[in-house]
């Protein structure tokens, strides 16, 4: 019996030690370990097919923010996205929305449906893990230096006072 209790010990210790070992992996210095640190560059293709290089986007704002088709959260949040851009699109701030589709042309069917007047990318997957995107959606704001100011997990009600306030503070 006293071999059980040991077994079903060392058994629990380890699970908790994996467990552990990959909450490590996503804790809020993992999330924010960008923050304040130049963005990675990157050339994505838009849905035409033309290299679109982050750096041609310098000296402007960005609101940068992973997504795909079948993401609910993505979907959900989409409109306040559209809306922000069509607010502040003439104040300089620039929607880059990065598909992580596998498909451009499920992109495509995507948009005809719910269209988006604002920079669409394809990634590969290594952008995204070259920014530490681990959940859909995820969005950074990027500086007008270059420099990620902050980055979000999650939809987010891109139309509320807190991120109207954020917003404002990077067009400065």
């Amino acid at each position: 019996m006293k071999k059980l209790w040991m077994l079903i010990l060392t058994l629990a210790f380890a699970m908790s030690s994996i467990s552990f070992a990959h909450a490590e992996q996503i804790t809020p210095y993992a999330i924010d370990k960008l923050s304040g640190k130049k963005a990675p560059d990157f050339t994505l293709k838009d849905l035409a097919g033309k290299d679109v290089p982050l750096s041609s986007f310098k000296g402007k704002p960005v609101l940068l923010n992973f997504w795909a088709t079948w993401c609910p959260y993505c979907r959900e949040e989409r409109p306040a996205l559209i809306a922000l851009n069509k607010e502040y699109k003439g104040k300089g701030l620039i929607i880059a929305a990065v598909a992580t589709d596998k498909s451009a042309n499920r992109v495509k069917d995507y948009l005809k449906k719910t269209p988006m007047d604002f920079v669409i990318l394809m990634d590969d997957g290594k952008t995204a893990e070259s920014y530490g995107v681990y959940a859909l959606p995820t969005s950074f704001f990027i500086g007008r230096d270059g420099t990620i100011r902050q980055k979000f997990m999650g939809g987010r009600d891109w139309l509320n006072k807190d991120s109207r306030k954020m917003i404002d503070n990077l067009l400065k």
